[in-house]
């Protein structure tokens, strides 16, 4: 690993590790001020003593991640690919075997290798969203009272699971891109073999793989149930309502 590559992904560990406790600090002082405020009302969430204290340790975290980023400004350190487009495998390998007069047996293998995987991926992520999806329908789950209990215990039952289907589709997209680059080996031993035949290469004719109906599909499916289901707990009467009460109330108006 050259010293620009050991920069930059100290760099990136710092800007994640700092992201990460920045965002624990917040909800902490938060969930702390909720629940003094409930036994004080006159008390307020945040106070400058609060979050002084609660984020003065961090603050040689901000200077580490300060001095690093003047640091890599002054002596030009930068991604040397960040202006290059990104480098797909599923492309490259369109562009070879749209040459292809005819595929080669281990060509067609991959290519089903990789519908194979495809349908595994998506399946776990749909088996993955069941539990979410029935915990999402149960209206006991949505009770009026108890914002902050509420939306803790979404997120222990959602996250999980969410990450879950994430990490089966990842797994499967990386195994996906291994199948594509033997595939594309193949294609390029296929282009030679026809060559060495006399075989023409085939006009290029390159056609869209990737079928996104599906997953618009299932993100629509996904926003019309979600948008259902505050309906039907009484969220959106809750949102009416507070919004109403916002402009009666805090604002002044009416």
């Amino acid at each position: 690993m050259t010293k620009r590559k050991l920069y930059l992904a100290l760099q990136a560990a710092v800007c994640m590790a700092l992201v990460v406790l920045l965002s624990l600090s917040a909800i902490s002082i938060y969930r702390e001020g909720s629940a003094r405020q409930a036994e004080h009302p006159m008390e307020s969430i945040y106070t400058p003593e609060i979050i002084a204290g609660r984020f003065a340790p961090l603050a040689p975290l901000v200077i580490a991640g300060l001095a690093l980023l003047i640091a890599g400004l002054a002596l030009g350190v930068k991604d040397e690919n960040a202006e290059w487009p990104v480098k797909d495998a599923e492309s490259n390998r369109d562009l070879l075997i749209a040459r292809v007069a005819r595929p080669s047996e281990a060509m067609l293998t991959e290519q089903r290798a990789q519908r194979r995987l495809a349908r595994i991926g998506w399946g776990l992520f749909a088996l993955c969203m069941v539990p979410a999806l029935a915990y999402l329908l149960n209206p006991a789950h949505f009770p009026e009272d108890g914002l902050e209990d509420m939306l803790l215990s979404l997120l222990r039952v959602l996250l999980p699971w969410t990450a879950a289907g994430l990490g089966a589709l990842a797994a499967t997209s990386i195994l996906r891109e291994k199948s594509a680059l033997r595939e594309a080996q193949a294609a390029r031993e296929r282009l030679k073999e026809e060559r060495a035949a006399g075989i023409a290469a085939a006009p290029s004719r390159v056609e869209p793989t990737r079928n996104m109906a599906i997953p618009r599909a299932i993100l629509i499916a996904a926003a019309v149930a979600l948008i259902l289901i505050g309906v039907f707990n009484g969220s959106a009467r809750d949102v009416l309502y507070k919004a109403i009460t916002i402009c009666t109330e805090c604002i002044g108006l009416g």
